[in-house]
């Protein structure tokens, strides 16, 4: 036989409606976010595309490129270093250059001596 639905109940039968109806609410405002989000990765993908073919159609190497380049740099100098028989030096140290002697550098350096 049918059960009576009590006030009490009548009351928590409301709240699981209006629960699962913010549930509902926030799951499709979830996906529409998802959708716009999607359209921005899709044409910021096509912008970098557009922008990779630009750069290769003038003639601008690709990182790919320009590390195989420093790799096979590294491989021809350890090559003739061994052929030369000095060591490999790894990075050549910057020389820093010598002041320029501006009129006011020249006229202090007078009163300094």
């Amino acid at each position: 036989m049918a059960k009576k639905l009590k006030k009490n109940d009548d009351q928590q039968l409301d709240a699981v409606r209006m629960s699962s109806q913010e549930i509902w609410q926030a799951g499709l405002a979830a996906f529409a976010k998802a959708q716009e989000d999607e359209g921005k990765f899709f044409s910021m993908q096509l912008f970098e595309e557009r922008v990779l073919r630009a750069l290769s159609s003038i003639g601008v190497p690709t990182r790919e490129e320009i590390d195989a380049l420093n790799q096979r740099i590294d491989e021809l100098t350890k090559q003739v270093a061994a052929l030369s028989g000095k060591s490999v030096v790894k990075k050549a140290a910057a020389k820093k250059a010598p002041a320029k002697k501006t009129p006011a550098r020249k006229s202090a350096a007078k009163k300094a001596k």
